[in-house]
């Protein structure tokens, strides 16, 4: 019975870390944005938006790969340029939306650019992966040729 129990701790322990192991980090969504900035910079804001939209674009949201990770562009006045998993917002301006809180996440996102080149912020919004719920969000957010390109983690 004892070989059993530790038997099962171990299948227990060694899935919990398989599953922690996937989970984006901080790291992995700052890479993501550096590696689109440098994709742009080559190849051109269409080719880069093109990227982004295609589902199977190295930018754009896949399940069970890239760890979930997506990019999305803003312009600086609010309006989304691309978006890795929501295409129906293209061209939306969102300047005006506020997160659960009351924060206005975009207008944040848009002075820290302005400021620093690159940052992050948090905020709450719907993980695209789980609909129903509104998670905790870190952002990491960096200017490039007046585009706001970020990609972000949940936390659960």
């Amino acid at each position: 019975m004892r070989i059993i129990l530790v038997l099962a701790c171990f299948i227990l322990f060694s899935c919990n870390a398989f599953a922690a192991a996937e989970a984006p980090t901080a790291d992995d969504a700052k890479a993501l944005v550096k590696q689109a900035v440098a994709y742009a910079k080559e190849n051109g804001k269409d080719k880069f938006f093109n990227e982004i939209r295609n589902k199977t674009g190295r930018f754009h949201y896949q399940e069970g790969t890239k760890k979930g990770l997506y990019i999305f562009v803003y312009d600086e006045k609010g309006v989304v340029l691309a978006h890795g998993v929501r295409l129906e917002i293209t061209g939306r301006n969102r300047w005006n939306d506020k997160d659960p809180d009351g924060k206005y996440w975009v207008r944040e996102w848009t002075d820290l650019v302005h400021k620093s080149g690159s940052g992050w912020i948090y905020y709450k919004q719907y993980n695209p992966a789980d609909k129903n719920n509104i998670m905790d969000k870190a952002s990491f957010v960096e200017l490039y040729d007046g585009m706001v390109i970020g990609c972000g983690i949940y936390k659960k």
